[in-house]
C-alpha cells in the first residue's frame, strides 16, 4: 500500500465518482479503478459500493477513510516540517555555556535568536569548558561558548574568538583596594583566592607567572573549582581573587571589582562547533554571533 492509494481513495470518497476523482487527480479513470481494486484486494474486503450511480462507501470504507485522512495529514506534516527544517524554520539547537562567559551579551543573543527563529527549540546547558569540548565531539551539544580550543581538539572542531575578557581583582567592599586600580605588585602580601588549577590551568599558571614577573610567589589562601565558589570565599574574608571581568555580571553582593594593572592577563571566549554539523539552525546562530562580534568586543562582552 502506498500513499497514492490513499489519495485516490479519499478523492473517490469526496467526489462520489471514479470519473470525477480521476479528473481531480489528473489521471485516467481506469487508473483510479485499478488502484481501488488493488487497495480492496490488499485489505481483503470492499471499501466502495458501486451498485448505484454514485459510488458510496461501505461501513469498512468509512473506517478506512478516517484513518487514510490521518495518514495523509501526517505525511504532509512530515514533508512540511522537513522543508521548514531545511530552511532553519524549525528544529533544535543545544548550546553549551559556562557561567562567566554567559554574562552580558549571551542573554541578548539568545533572546534575539528566539525572536527571529521561533520554530527552533533551544536547549541551554551549563558546562565547563572541558566538558563542552567532549560534548561537541560526541554530538551532545551543537555549539559551545567556551575557551579557545587547544590541541588536539583544534584539529577536529572549529572555533572563532569572540572577545578577550581581562582579569580583574575581586574583593570585599570594605577592602582597602576597593574602588581603585590594583597593580600586580600590590598582590605580594595579599591572600589570594584562585580557581583551582584542574578547573582552569591557563589562568592559574598565568597568575603564578604574572606574580613571578614582579618578583614574588602568590600567597594562595584558598581555591575553588567554580567561580561562584571563588566569590563566596572572597565575601567570606578568605582573601581577594583574580577573576574574569565577565564575573561582574553575576552581581555578587558585597563584592567590588577593580582593574588589574597592567592589563596583560585575559581569558578568551570563543564559539566552538563540530564541522560535521551542517544544520541551518547552527549556521544561523553562528551568523548572529558574527554580526554582533564587534559590539561584543567593544563593550567588553556586553
Amino acid at each position: 500500500m502506498e500513499l497514492r492509494h490513499l489519495r485516490y481513495f479519499t478523492a473517490v470518497a469526496d467526489f462520489g465518482s471514479l470519473s470525477a476523482a480521476a479528473q481531480r487527480l489528473n489521471v485516467s479513470q481506469s487508473s483510479v479503478s485499478e488502484q481501488m481494486a488493488d487497495l480492496e484486494a490488499e485489505i481483503g474486503g470492499a471499501l466502495l459500493d458501486r451498485s448505484s450511480r454514485r459510488v458510496q462507501l461501505t461501513a469498512e470504507g468509512h473506517v478506512f477513510l478516517e484513518e487514510a485522512r490521518k495518514t495523509l495529514r501526517a505525511a504532509q506534516r512530515a514533508v512540511d516540517l522537513t522543508r521548514q527544517s531545511l530552511h532553519g524554520e524549525v528544529g533544535t539547537l543545544s548550546i553549551g555555556f559556562f557561567l562567566w562567559g554567559a554574562g552580558g551579551f549571551f542573554p541578548r543573543i539568545i533572546r534575539e535568536y528566539r525572536r527571529t527563529r521561533p520554530g527552533i527549540r533551544l536547549s541551554l546547558i551549563e558546562m565547563r569548558a572541558v566538558e563542552q569540548v567532549a560534548a561537541l565531539e560526541e554530538g551532545r551539544i551543537d555549539v559551545g561558548l567556551t575557551r579557545p580550543l587547544e590541541p588536539p581538539f583544534d584539529r577536529t572542531l572549529r572555533s572563532e574568538l569572540l572577545y578577550r575578557d581581562p582579569i580583574v581583582v575581586a574583593m570585599r567592599l570594605d577592602h582597602p583596594f576597593a574602588g581603585r586600580d590594583v597593580p600586580v605588585s600590590l598582590l605580594q602580601n595579599q591572600p589570594l583566592v584562585l580557581v583551582d588549577r584542574n578547573s582552569n590551568p591557563f589562568l592559574f599558571d598565568g597568575i603564578v607567572s604574572l606574580c613571578a614577573a614582579e618578583g614574588f610567589s602568590p600567597n594562595i589562601a584558598n581555591t575553588s573549582s567554580s567561580w561562584p565558589g571563588v566569590l563566596t570565599l572572597v565575601e567570606s574574608g578568605e582573601g581577594i581573587a583574580l577573576v574574569p571581568a565577565g564575573m561582574r555580571h553575576l552581581r555578587a553582593k558585597g563584592i567590588s571589582f577593580s582593574p588589574l594593572l597592567p592589563e596583560t592577563l585575559s581569558l578568551g571566549l570563543s564559539v566552538s562547533w563540530n564541522p560535521k554539523n551542517q544544520g541551518v539552525a547552527l549556521r544561523d546562530f553562528l551568523t548572529l554571533l558574527r554580526e554582533n562580534r564587534k559590539r561584543i568586543q567593544s563593550s567588553g562582552g556586553s
